[in-house]
């Protein structure tokens, strides 16, 4: 998996490689009921957990119920013999930087950076509750994503530098269209 260290030994002979078409399936399995552990302590209301596969976020106002979700977090992958990589856990704010990190503002999470920009009032968000907020977000591809998409492109024009300019664009328009 890629965000956890599997505890039970330090080298896997047996296992699905991380990349093969069934991993996603096999980490959703593994973690079932984390939202859920996490959720029946706080509920809905205080605390957002959206997970994929095994990357996962979770959201809230307050940075004291973020850090009893992450304990209740590493006490669920504890009992599956899992732990979070500390290399990859990160706890920050979409909006100011923090103290504790390196100054990052806001998160990747699937290949997208998010984060909260401030606005004057009259340019900000409008809650479903009617309250106007003074921020807006902002959602672009990372910047690991855009170069390694970048590497790609770089590949691909190596490896087609003597082929007929047809066969170079169709190669290219296939991997720029996603």
């Amino acid at each position: 998996m890629d965000d956890f260290k599997d505890t039970t030994s330090e080298t896997n002979e047996v296992g699905t490689p991380q990349g093969n078409v069934i991993s996603p399936l096999l980490a959703n399995i593994a973690l079932h009921g984390m939202e859920t552990a996490v959720l029946s302590k706080f509920g809905r209301n205080r605390v957002k957990v959206i997970r994929y596969a095994d990357d996962f976020i979770i959201t809230s106002k307050l940075l004291d119920d973020i850090l009893k979700a992450k304990e209740i977090v590493e006490d669920f992958l504890r009992g599956i013999n899992l732990e979070l990589s500390e290399a990859k856990t990160r706890i920050g704010h979409s909006l100011k930087p923090m103290e504790t990190n390196n100054s990052q503002i806001g998160f990747d999470f699937l290949g997208y950076h998010f984060r909260n920009i401030a606005t004057s009032i009259h340019r900000g968000v409008k809650s479903t509750r009617g309250v106007m907020q003074n921020f807006r977000q902002i959602s672009c591809p990372s910047k690991d994503s855009i170069k390694n998409h970048k590497k790609a492109l770089k590949k691909i024009l190596r490896e087609y530098k003597a082929a007929p300019l047809e066969a170079v664009t169709t190669r290219l328009s296939s991997t720029i269209g996603g």
